[in-house]
């Protein structure tokens, strides 16, 4: 190498070193945003989960006709045409309260283990398979159409449906499947909860829960057993 060409390579050499130095600073700049960004979003970000067991409920027979807890009455009509006003529906019994007044009789621990509140809660029962009395049915994606199984008709908020972390909250009502079972014949139904909330900068989470539920219509004191299982995914 020349002393010519020398002396231009110690004149590019710095601005080579300048660029690698802008460059590094920039990357190292984007990872500390993207660590920050991440700790974020665990901070604000809930974790909803059912606490597994199970749980045996008194039930009562209403006639409500095609009445729905929760359910606009018009839509509710309308996905049951055909029901008479004295059909009798699958209720949770009242819990009475001390001032002698009947309240909603609440069940499920649904907890959050985030370091985020969840709000908007909603609980989604979709059930895969059905027992009419000793015979087994699966609910394929034309079945869950049908009104007693629609998502809309299943979807319920929990109480309550802003969970603070480390706080709990609970379901208030029969899944529709449940509560318009007319004729009384289901005795077992296997599926999933869509558990879903919303955290405080309005990203949706959704965690997927097992469920097995029995019914005990025929009993002396009518009973309807839920047992809240293993997570299968979240998202």
């Amino acid at each position: 190498m020349s002393l010519t060409e020398y002396s231009e390579l110690l004149q590019v050499l710095p601005t080579i070193i300048m660029s690698i130095g802008i460059i590094a600073s920039i990357w190292l700049s984007i990872k500390a945003l993207r660590e920050v960004q991440t700790d974020r979003e665990l901070r604000q970000s809930p974790y909803l989960e059912f606490e597994p067991g199970g749980h045996r409920l008194h039930i009562v027979f209403e006639k409500a006709g095609a009445a729905i807890p929760g359910i606009n009455p018009e839509f509710a009509k309308k996905s049951f045409p055909n029901v008479p006003d004295d059909a009798e529906s699958v209720r949770l019994k009242p819990v009475r309260n001390e001032d002698g007044s009947d309240g909603p009789l609440l069940y499920g621990e649904l907890r959050n283990y985030g370091l985020g509140p969840a709000l908007s809660t909603e609980i989604t029962w979709i059930p895969k398979e059905i027992w009419i009395g000793s015979e087994k049915f699966l609910l394929d994606g034309k079945k869950l159409l049908e009104p007693p199984y629609q998502r809309i008709l299943n979807t319920m908020p929990s109480t309550p449906s802003h969970i603070l972390p480390s706080k709990c909250a609970s379901l208030s009502r029969l899944p529709t499947f449940i509560e318009k079972d007319f004729e009384k014949k289901i005795t077992r139904v296997e599926g999933f909860f869509e558990i879903e909330c919303k955290d405080v900068s309005g990203k949706k989470h959704v965690v997927k829960q097992e469920f097995h539920l029995f019914t005990g219509y025929k009993c002396e004191k009518p009973f309807f057993h839920v047992t809240f299982s293993h997570l299968l995914e979240s998202k």
